[in-house]
């Protein structure tokens, strides 16, 4: 999956923020709540960027540079849609993974 700009930057602020004891009153994780969105969809499409790119769950953290993200979701609506590419994307991912098992006897 392909993300935006914007999704970096503000994927990339909100894991720099789970660092921190009070994440909740930083600004990543303030947008998140005011949108309803909980960190297990926020790592969702974190999880779907680092398949796509070939990457490490870490390397979000260097991935974007500001600390005062906007929220990259025009809507409700385009947040679901991102949402659901990201979910079919990982789940399309996660099946490939499972169906190349090598079962050693």
């Amino acid at each position: 999956m392909k993300l935006t700009h914007h999704e970096i930057e503000f994927l990339s602020a909100w894991a720099r923020e789970e660092w921190n004891p009070t994440c909740y009153h930083l600004p990543a994780h303030r947008l998140a709540l005011e949108h309803g969105v909980s960190s297990a969809q926020i790592i969702l499409f974190i999880k779907a960027w680092t398949a796509a790119e070939g990457k490490k769950d870490r390397d979000i953290l260097d991935a974007g540079s500001t600390s005062e993200p906007r929220w990259p979701w025009a809507t409700a609506e385009e947040f679901a849609g991102r949402f659901e590419e990201a979910s079919r994307w990982r789940a399309r991912r996660k099946g490939k993974k499972e169906g190349s098992r090598v079962e050693v006897r």
